[in-house]
């Protein structure tokens, strides 16, 4: 089993804000296309400048079917980008194993019962406090959503520790993800299978039997094509609540390719 290790301080952030809900629908602005840089060099004879042009590589669309590119986001370095590439990577391998809900299940898994937003979340609770963090092999979380009539898994959704905060996430890919977290949700208490009871505003009170969702940190990592590119939050009733002072992440030049 491995677990990302915490890398280097986040870069310049650029975060597009979504139209709609990333899970399941388009419709979001195009990214602004990647601007082309001019240089010179002298040559040998004449010493004159010799103009040169590069171009920053334009992002790809991702796809699960094929190697998985993440490059083009300006201000992401490189050990941002392969770190952000690894786990999506070995993600989508180890997400195989629960392409349905009875997978998850059989797996200890269990519904939090939030199948009306579009996309319903099992969790293993008892995950969420092992000592593994971002570890493909071990998710706190699946997410799945109804395609072609059928319930498929889409993404993993990676849980911090009880009692974490944004201060304590680790940066994965810089400006390609983002972290969020849940304090508009009321769970029943139950430990072992808490669901969904209610929503309330985020400084809000549950009501008795239940308790707010929590503020550790969760990343989702799409291992389907997502108009708002791999490491999207949701948005809409499942939103959940991003760093203060960030737009909600919608990676649209990483995004579902649309004819």
């Amino acid at each position: 089993m491995q677990s990302l290790r915490y890398g280097a301080v986040i870069g310049a952030v650029a975060f597009a804000l979504g139209a709609s809900a990333c899970g399941s629908a388009g419709g979001h602005p195009a990214a602004a296309p990647v601007a082309s840089t001019a240089s010179t060099a002298l040559t040998s004879t004449t010493q004159e400048p010799k103009p040169t042009t590069t171009t920053l590589e334009k992002p790809k669309p991702f796809d699960p079917t094929k190697p998985i590119d993440l490059g083009g986001t300006p201000g992401v370095t490189a050990a941002e980008q392969h770190r952000a590439e690894k786990l999506l990577r070995e993600t989508i391998v180890d997400l195989r194993r629960f392409t349905y809900p009875a997978d998850a299940v059989a797996a200890g898994y269990r519904s939090i019962g939030d199948a009306l937003t579009g996309d319903e979340h099992y969790i293993k609770w008892s995950d969420v406090d092992d000592g593994h963090i971002l570890d493909p092999t071990r998710p706190e979380s699946l997410v799945y959503e109804n395609r072609d009539g059928t319930q498929k898994v889409a993404a993993a959704m990676y849980m911090l520790p009880f009692g974490s905060r944004f201060t304590d996430t680790p940066d994965v890919g810089g400006a390609l993800t983002q972290w969020h977290v849940h304090q508009d949700l009321c769970l029943t208490d139950d430990p072992n299978q808490k669901t969904l009871a209610g929503f309330v505003s985020v400084n809000g009170v549950c009501a008795p039997g239940t308790s707010k969702a929590g503020g550790m940190p969760m990343l989702h990592v799409w291992v389907v094509p997502n108009p708002c590119g791999p490491f999207a939050a949701l948005e809409g009733i499942g939103a959940g609540q991003v760093p203060a002072g960030q737009t909600r992440l919608c990676d649209t030049a990483h995004g579902e390719a649309t004819s």
